[in-house]
């Protein structure tokens, strides 16, 4: 009998951990633009902020949609190389003294913008509708190679069957594929 609960405990430790789709969440097409050696990436994320993202921004928890972008090298027939990696954490609070919401941006742990807005709507705005945002520095790159971003979003985390976190999150997007200009 005192088996049963150690056998459970070891199969929940095996099973390795699920990443939950978010059924309609995706991200959209990605626009590209080179300013010098940076590189700017904007993009949206659409149907991501659901009733759930809602709920936690006003009841007051500070509820944060995380980015994950990577720069790709392009090889023809192979698997693409990853160059660079960041992280985008967008982070909304409700205030409720001031009765406004609160929104940082912060690019790899680095606070990079923050702002105040009113209304949930904007909210859903400011954490869905990314950029014009440098993301990388392109200095030291061979301009012969031929680039690509790749975005997807983490929304949270819920549970499966009361004890197994899952996070949700979409696809991958890459973005159209580019050449640093010599």
């Amino acid at each position: 009998m005192r088996a049963i609960p150690a056998i459970l405990a070891l199969v929940v430790l095996l099973v390795p951990i699920p990443q939950a789709r978010a059924e309609s969440a995706r991200i959209s097409p990605i626009q590209v633009t080179l300013d010098g050696d940076r590189l700017l990436a904007a993009f949206a994320l659409r149907d991501g902020f659901d009733r759930r993202l809602r709920g936690r921004i006003e009841s007051g928890l500070p509820t944060s949609i995380l980015y994950r972008i990577e720069l790709h090298r392009d090889r023809k027939r192979w698997y693409d190389q990853r160059l660079q990696e960041n992280t985008l954490e967008v982070t909304a609070m409700y205030d409720a003294v001031a009765r406004v919401y609160n929104v940082h941006y912060k690019l790899d742990d680095k606070l990079i913008e923050s702002r105040t807005v009113h209304d949930l709507k904007a909210v859903a705005e400011a954490m869905t509708q990314i950029g014009p945002l440098p993301v990388f520095q392109l200095s030291g790159l061979s301009p012969r190679w031929r680039l690509l971003l790749k975005i997807q979003a983490e929304m949270g985390s819920r549970t499966m069957l009361s004890v197994i976190p899952v996070t949700i999150n979409t696809d991958w997007k890459d973005s159209p594929k580019f050449n640093i200009p010599p």
